[in-house]
């Protein structure tokens, strides 16, 4: 049996079926992703202050609330955190480390904080 310690508790996984394994270590990734959203969430207006030093009205604050849900509400891709799926089947106990997931995140706030300009050229 595995153990594995996210944000706020320890999961464990029967070692077993690769493919069971997966799914349980995707459920697992996903539930953390979605107890680091939660935790922004809080206080979301802080949290863009201090990584993206701005701040934002209640309607861009709805917009990126409502993206972060959608993202909370999603499954992991595997393939995005492979090294971190590749520890969790090498170990026997594990810490999931939060950096990566902080990047995916920051990278959905900052998509729609900056979005892309197009230019028209003729």
């Amino acid at each position: 049996m595995k153990s594995v310690r996210i944000a706020s508790t320890v999961k464990h996984i029967e070692e077993g079926d690769e493919r069971v394994t997966l799914f349980r270590i995707q459920e697992i990734l996903s539930e953390h992703r979605t107890m680091l959203i939660t935790g922004i969430l809080t206080d979301l207006p802080t949290y863009l202050q201090f990584k993206f030093y701005t701040k934002v009205d209640k309607a861009m604050q709805d917009l990126l609330r409502d993206k972060l849900m959608d993202l909370s509400n999603s499954k992991v891709n595997l393939d995005r955190y492979l090294e971190i799926v590749h520890e969790i089947e090498k170990n026997i106990n594990y810490r999931v480390p939060s950096q990566e997931f902080f990047k995916e995140i920051d990278l959905l706030l900052d998509s729609v904080l900056n979005p892309t300009q197009l230019k028209l050229v003729r």
